[in-house]
């Protein structure tokens, strides 16, 4: 088993707010850094004038970006995706929360010329943003693979001015272990879930929901509509982020700290089966990965039979298969209530949901 520090950075690399759908914000976080190597190797005031932009993006990023609107704007596509990173004051991977009334004027203006983006799929899988500017004889080129806010290389008129150093994060390797490190009790650990789960709550207030299905399903459609909502992902999936946020937080106002363990198990089998079955796919995230990580922290809160709770994912994971992803959008909801729905029926603490 790894040092607690070790995990400590795995939690805190796979549990991001970010406002809007993660492809989107993965296109508009690739434009904004591709901006932003004009001010910094070019001109302070940075691109102007008729300047040309081009992406290819990944199939799985391209059924997504067509299908879900993109916030602030609230429209649909990859050129609001791309406009939105261009202009957004935001450095992070959290392009959208970084749009004013200035900056949507100036992306409202962009969207209404013709031909400035042209747009290419790759047949390739899982996140690849390849986003590329082009401004007074000069050319910026920014490539976002493998994970959404994973810069893999960087160029500036033909020179590579940066690639990818990032420390590579630890990949869990059985549940076993995942049922080990809950086991410790560790407060760092803890302490981090519980961040998550208080945050993702904020959610439940604000819009007053009194029940948990109406909650993961209707905080699910808002996001997919496009609405600017501050969502926690975890392995890079705001929808993900609120199947798994939302439930332990009703139980969290019952019970305190005690459902931590729970929590953090969950969580932990949601990266653990990301690695293995990837951020995005053709297949539903929600009924592939974040049903089963659900099923297994409910599970802990009644066994601590690892086979038991093997058996509870195992059967949640049969309920849904076949269930397949056909884009980023509202129909996204129905698939989290059923999803919801069939973790309910293999395992539910009544007392607390």
């Amino acid at each position: 088993m790894k040092n607690l520090k070790v995990l400590e950075e795995l939690l805190e690399s796979e549990i991001k707010e970010v406002v809007g759908c993660t492809e989107p914000a993965s296109v508009a976080f690739a434009f904004a850094r591709a901006a932003a190597l004009f001010r910094e190797y070019d001109s302070p005031s940075g691109i102007s004038g008729n300047f040309k932009a081009a992406v290819v993006i990944s199939r799985d990023v391209f059924r997504n970006i067509s299908t879900v609107r993109v916030p602030v704007m609230k429209i649909k596509g990859i050129n609001a995706a791309a406009a939105c990173g261009i202009y957004t004051k935001s450095s992070g991977f959290n392009p959208f929360a970084g749009i004013g009334a200035v900056e949507k004027r100036k992306i409202t203006a962009l969207l209404k010329r013709k031909n400035w983006l042209k747009v290419s799929v790759k047949n390739v899988d899982g996140i690849f943003v390849d986003a590329q500017i082009a401004c007074k004889g000069k050319k910026s080129r920014v490539v976002v693979e493998g994970s959404h806010d994973n810069v893999k290389a960087v160029y500036f008129s033909g020179r590579k001015t940066a690639q990818n150093k990032k420390k590579p994060v630890y990949r869990l390797k059985s549940m076993e272990e995942i049922f080990n490190i809950v086991k410790r009790r560790d407060k760092g650990l803890e302490d981090i879930v519980e961040r998550f789960i208080i945050d993702q709550g904020r959610l439940y207030e604000e819009f007053g929901y009194g029940d948990v299905f109406a909650a993961v399903s209707g905080l699910v459609k808002k996001r997919m509509d496009g609405d600017s909502l501050k969502v926690i992902t975890v392995t890079g999936s705001g929808n993900q982020g609120i199947f798994l946020g939302i439930p332990f937080y009703i139980m969290y106002k019952k019970r305190g700290k005690k459902i931590l363990p729970a929590a953090l198990f969950a969580v932990l089998t949601q990266i653990y089966l990301t690695n293995s079955k990837g951020r995005i796919s053709g297949d539903c995230g929600l009924a592939g990965k974040a049903a089963s990580s659900l099923a297994a922290g409910l599970s802990l809160l009644e066994t601590a039979n690892l086979k038991k709770i093997r058996d509870n994912m195992l059967l949640t994971h049969r309920a849904l298969k076949g269930l397949q992803c056909e884009g980023a959008e509202p129909v996204c909801a129905m698939k989290a209530y059923l999803a919801l729905t069939s973790v309910k029926n293999v395992v539910w603490p009544e007392k607390l949901i």
